[in-house]
Parts: structure tokens; C-alpha cells; sequence
């Protein structure tokens, strides 16, 4: 092994410091609530100590509620798969997600989800996700080509990642309709984004809805306004659906036709809130996962030669949904970013009733927390776990990791329905722009902070170099 291998298999990613504990328990005890609630704004990683990373159980008293802590595969096999019908989503996520997504597959419950997930899954067949890469690399090309006007300049790769991704999104869903104000939208989302990034205060209390929050009135406002912009582009589509016109296969058609064989199909509401549901899910988690993977390869020169020797063996014919045959090193760095940078970075439910999970009683109202974070970092889990090893996914050491220990789109029933699009979407985009350019970081190193998702605390800066 060389000096410089030697270097990259230990080269640690930006991450948050951790607080130091003896045992596992609420952070207000060693932070005191105040400062908890400091952290908690600045950044909810911040409140995981290290004695997390190692113990895989915890039960804790916070603030009155009872939360049981598990990064034991077994434990969240049981309550995210085996007895998921016994634990729903917890308040603060759902106070966050639905009054965006309302019964969007990511947020309904119960017979709701039932229903949407049985009409939605057909779209996410691998003929429809494979159909969707010409558009993916179309996109992808113009996209690459706008960048080359740009050599030599530093770029926001969180903002290019951030406009590539929905414009790909937007082209799915709605085949670059006229009527649609793709700029507008996208001005708006990232508005809303920017207003209601993260749980207030008030709701990780669980405060009533009536409690004003900061920031609230003006992501009602928007929200109203993309479902109306959504909303109208839909009824224009059903009309000409409906007058026998030619319409394009993108989703917004798939999701008029879904459920439609069985007499079920989806009501207007409920398009509108899976549309809006695959463009909140669907493009800012890809776009992160972008971001950090250039950013990762641009600080590791070895790494990034090897994906530079696949893209350039990529035909330029070549079929997306096959990228990952082309691709298996680049497949394994995707991956591996998406261990040390989970987009969800926490996954959370509440027990409806008393049950028992290894041993431990969980009662009623229990919060379940999974920190995909600390899982993905635990030690009982990985070797070397903090560190940037895109082999540890690869070949007998791939074949090793625990089931139920590697969750970037969650598990069980409840698994990211558009996880193999996602996939698909950023080997495209690293082949095409890894084709035209090099990218070398010139900005100090980005900290991962949680907001809905996991995000750069920078724009990421980037210098483009044609190749």
C-alpha cells in the first residue's frame, strides 16, 4: 500500500464533535434544557454523545416522555418491520411532513397508505425507472454543457446539485410541459425549504397546533401555492387525458392512470399529494447525496482517479438503468457516502401498544428513536466506522454488513419507494459531469448539520476544471 492509500483509507469526512459520556442519557442532563434547545437549533447531531455510538439499547426520560434510543438491527427489525403496525409516526416528524405533504405516501397512515402505496408501486416498476433514464441523461448532458461554460470558475455545488436534481425530477414528472412555471416552483420550494427546514421548538414539546411558530404563515402561503400550480397542471392533464388527446408516460400521467385497473383511482388531493411528495423526497435527498459524494472525491485523489477510469469507459450509449454494471467502484462510493451522510438522518416512531422488544417492555406512547446517523457510525457495526472506505461495499467485505445496520432509504414496508430512481439518477449525473470535468474543493470544510435532511453547513464551493 502506498503512502497515499494509506492516507485515503483513513481519510475521516467532515463530522460533527461529539459530547462526551459515561452512559447513554438525555443530553438536558449534562447540557441543561436551555443549551439543549441552543444545540438542538444549531444542530441536532450535536445532542448524540459518544456513549451512542457504542451502546446499541438506551431508555431515556426527556421532558416527560419515555424514548427508547436502538441501533440494534434486531430491535429496529421489530418495530420497523415485523410489528410496524404497532408503532405509527412520531408527532414532531409528522408536524414537520404533513401540513406540506398531508397524505402523501411518505406521511399517510394506516388504510390511507395502504391504498396510495398498492396504486404508486406499478410506477416505480424497473421498466418505468429504466424508461426515465434517457431523460435523466438528457438533462444530465445539458446540464454538463452549461457547467462548461463555467471552467475555471468556483461554482455553489450545493446550488448546482440542488437546480440539476429537480430539473431532472421536473422533466420526470411533467415531460417540461409548457404550462408548467418550472422556475416559479423551484423558487418556491426552496423558499419553503429554507422556512421550515427543521422541527421549531414548540413542536419537539409537542405544543398545540394553535402555538404560533416562526416562519409558519409563510410555508402555509407557499405550500397553497405550489399545490394550486400543481393542482392546475394535473386538471389540465386528466382534461386532455380524458378528450383522448396524446400525452407524454411521465408521472403525472402514471399517477392519473394509477389504480385506475382496479377502480381505484387516486382523487385529486391525493395526486397532488404524492406529486409534491416525489418532488420533496425526490430532490433535495439526491441532490445532498451529490453533493457530499464531489465534495468527498474532491479530497480524495485515489478514489476519484478510479471513478474517473469507469465514467470514461462508460459508453455514450450506454443504458442508465445499466450505469451500475459500468460503475461498480463509483456504485461503492455512492454508497459509502450515503453511510457517513444518510439524507434521513433519523428515523422515529411511536408504540400504540404495550409490547416487547429484546427483553425490554415498551409501553404505551413509547417513542422508538433510530438515529440513522449514529447507526451508520456505530461501532459495534463497522470497521473503522467514521472513516471513507467505499471498498467496504464491495465484493465478501460487502457481503458482511449487517442486515438492517445500512438505512439511507429506510426499511420494511415503509422503504423508499423511489430508492432504485434515486440510484439511477446519481450514477447518470456523476458519468456525464465526470466525463466533462474535475472538481477541486476551495472552500473550507463543509459540517454536516440536520434539517429535514442531512445538509452542508457551506454551499460547498467548487472550482470546475474541463478535462
Amino acid at each position: 500500500m502506498t503512502t497515499s492509500d494509506a492516507a485515503e483509507r483513513h481519510y475521516i469526512p467532515p463530522m460533527p464533535p461529539r459530547i462526551k459520556a459515561r452512559k447513554p442519557t438525555p443530553v438536558t442532563q449534562f447540557l441543561g434544557t436551555v443549551r439543549y434547545f441552543k444545540v438542538m437549533a444549531r444542530n441536532p447531531l450535536e445532542v448524540w454523545s459518544d456513549v451512542f455510538y457504542r451502546e446499541p439499547v438506551a431508555n431515556l426520560r426527556f421532558l416527560g416522555r419515555d424514548y427508547l434510543v436502538t441501533h440494534d438491527p434486531a430491535m429496529i427489525r421489530h418495530v420497523f418491520v415485523t410489528n410496524q403496525e404497532n408503532y405509527r409516526f412520531s408527532y414532531v416528524r409528522q408536524a414537520v411532513l404533513v401540513p406540506f405533504l398531508r397524505d402523501g405516501l411518505v406521511v399517510a397512515e394506516g388504510e390511507t397508505w395502504k391504498r396510495a402505496r398498492k396504486a404508486l408501486t406499478p410506477v416505480f416498476t424497473p421498466r418505468h425507472v429504466k424508461g426515465f433514464g434517457g431523460v435523466m441523461d438528457q438533462v444530465a448532458r445539458e446540464r454538463a454543457d452549461e457547467l462548461a461554460a463555467k471552467a475555471g470558475q468556483t461554482v455553489s455545488m450545493t446550488e448546482e446539485m440542488l437546480a440539476l436534481t429537480l430539473d431532472i425530477l421536473l422533466a420526470c414528472l411533467f415531460s417540461h410541459d409548457a404550462d408548467f412555471d418550472a422556475a416559479l416552483f423551484s423558487r418556491r420550494i426552496n423558499r419553503l425549504m429554507d422556512v421550515s427546514g427543521m422541527p421549531h421548538p414548540f413542536d419537539l414539546v409537542q405544543a398545540p397546533g394553535w402555538v404560533p411558530r416562526v416562519g409558519r404563515t409563510e410555508a402555509t402561503r407557499l405550500i397553497n401555492e405550489m399545490r394550486a400550480q400543481v393542482g392546475a397542471l394535473a386538471a389540465a392533464r386528466r382534461k386532455r387525458i380524458a378528450t383522448g388527446e396524446t400525452v407524454p408516460e411521465d408521472f403525472l400521467t402514471l399517477l392519473l392512470q394509477a389504480g385506475q385497473k382496479e377502480d381505484a383511482p387516486l382523487s385529486d388531493d391525493e395526486i397532488i399529494d404524492n406529486l409534491l411528495t416525489f418532488m420533496a423526497a425526490g430532490h433535495e435527498t439526491t441532490a445532498r447525496t451529490l453533493t457530499w459524494t464531489f465534495y468527498v472525491l474532491s479530497q480524495t485523489p485515489d478514489a476519484l482517479a478510479r471513478v474517473l477510469g469507469e465514467v470514461d469507459g462508460v459508453p455514450d450509449d450506454a443504458n442508465a438503468s445499466a450505469l451500475a454494471d459500468h460503475m461498480p467502484y463509483t456504485n461503492a462510493v455512492v454508497k459509502e457516502v450515503m453511510r457517513l451522510y444518510p439524507a434521513a438522518a433519523q428515523l422515529s416512531r411511536q408504540a400504540v401498544d404495550a409490547d416487547e422488544v429484546g427483553g425490554r417492555q415498551i409501553a404505551p406512547g413509547t417513542e422508538i428513536v433510530t438515529s440513522t446517523w449514529v447507526l451508520h457510525r456505530h461501532e459495534s457495526l463497522w470497521d473503522n466506522p467514521d472513516a471513507f472506505e467505499p471498498e467496504r461495499f464491495m465484493g465478501a467485505r460487502g457481503e458482511t454488513i449487517p442486515r438492517h445496520a445500512w438505512l439511507p432509504f429506510g426499511l420494511g414496508p415503509r422503504v423508499c419507494i423511489g430508492a432504485s430512481f434515486a440510484m439511477q439518477e446519481i450514477l447518470v449525473v456523476m458519468a456525464r459531469l465526470l466525463q466533462r470535468f474535475t472538481l477541486s474543493s476551495v472552500g473550507p470544510a463543509p459540517m454536516p448539520i440536520m434539517r429535514i435532511t442531512l445538509q452542508p453547513s457551506t454551499p460547498v464551493p467548487m472550482r470546475i476544471e474541463p478535462r
